[in-house]
């Protein structure tokens, strides 16, 4: 059984009528039976944040649909408290090793929070978001896969 927690850029293309979309469903629906996949409530945040923030009524629809999708079909991580730790780790080496400012490392505190849920859960991260690429480089513990990749 493999684990798959899912990024926020991955969840928002699910179910979409295009090439990204089909893709990611072919991929869904060749892994095994007994797979989990899962998203971090962080995803839901994200995804009602752009709900909220859209003045498209279209897009606005598509997005209370996805949400309603991801709630059914997916296991929700919630944060607790075992990745604390793990999101202090990851920050201060990110930061490290990438030399970025404390003002632009606030900037990544979502996906690091969701590389630690994953590294927590002993979940493969799946993400189009180059960042996981990054971290996966500056510790090994995180099990990362980008789906829209080639």
């Amino acid at each position: 059984m493999t684990k798959y927690l899912l990024d926020t850029n991955i969840t928002s293309e699910l179910g979409k009528d295009n090439e990204i979309g089909y893709k990611l469903l072919d991929k869904l629906s060749s892994l095994n039976d007994n797979d989990n996949i899962s998203i971090s409530i962080l995803t839901l945040y994200e995804t009602n944040y752009g709900l909220k923030n859209s003045n498209d009524k279209v897009q606005k629809l598509e997005i209370a649909k996805n949400i309603n999708f991801l709630q059914k079909n997916f296991d929700i991580i919630p944060l607790d408290l075992k990745e604390m730790e793990i999101y202090a780790e990851l920050k201060v080496a990110y930061k490290k090793s990438t030399g970025i400012t404390k003002k632009e490392a606030k900037k990544n505190d979502l996906d690091l929070l969701i590389a630690s849920t994953s590294i927590a859960e002993n979940a493969t991260l799946v993400s189009n978001d180059k960042i996981f690429q990054t971290i996966s480089k500056i510790d090994n513990r995180l099990k990362y896969e980008n789906w829209l990749e080639d």
